[in-house]
């Protein structure tokens, strides 16, 4: 078979390698039948599968894990399928806010063929404008959620000690 692209592993010096891909289907995860094997159990059994369509030389990615797998910092979600671009990483194993770094993770390379191995287009300025905007919206509302639990944790404070106040017990302002 023609070799199509490699799968480069990303991490630590010891970790780093590089992967021929020829086959029209590729298996992740902890089986016998998966090409890359990780003995780790919150790997899935077949955690992703990697597909190439030689017609129109695209790649898919497809979660097939109940513990995620994801594309540059999106979660894919279980069942759901994207196509892969040159240079794109996904990663296996991550948590949903990235406050892990993922534990396996691979960027995709495509070798020239009838357009297929084009990098990403980038965004125009309106794209990106949204994209941008989007940001700022979600920071925003971060902000105004943060602000109201820290309100309601005031508040919330506020009441323990009025309650505590009100058992304490009350004093004669005139003593005998």
């Amino acid at each position: 078979m023609q070799r199509w692209g490699f799968l480069n592993l990303r991490g630590t010096a010891d970790e780093e390698g590089s992967i021929d891909l020829a086959e029209d289907q590729l298996l992740i995860g902890r089986t016998s039948k998966c090409k890359i094997r990780y003995a780790d159990t919150t790997v899935s059994s077949v955690h992703a599968k990697l597909s190439f369509a030689r017609e129109t030389g695209e790649v898919w990615l497809e979660d097939c894990s109940v513990n995620g797998t994801w594309l540059g910092a999106r979660r894919i979600g279980k069942g759901k399928v994207v196509r892969l671009h040159d240079g794109d990483i996904f990663s296996l194993l991550r948590s949903d806010s990235g406050s892990t770094p993922p534990q396996y993770s691979y960027s995709i390379e495509l070798l020239a063929r009838s357009g297929s191995a084009a990098p990403r287009p980038a965004p125009n300025d309106e794209e990106e404008e949204r994209m941008v905007l989007a940001v700022q919206t979600a920071v925003a509302d971060a902000n105004r959620h943060s602000e109201r639990v820290r309100q309601q944790a005031e508040a919330a404070s506020l009441a323990r000690e009025a309650a505590a106040a009100e058992q304490e017990p009350r004093r004669n302002p005139f003593p005998r």
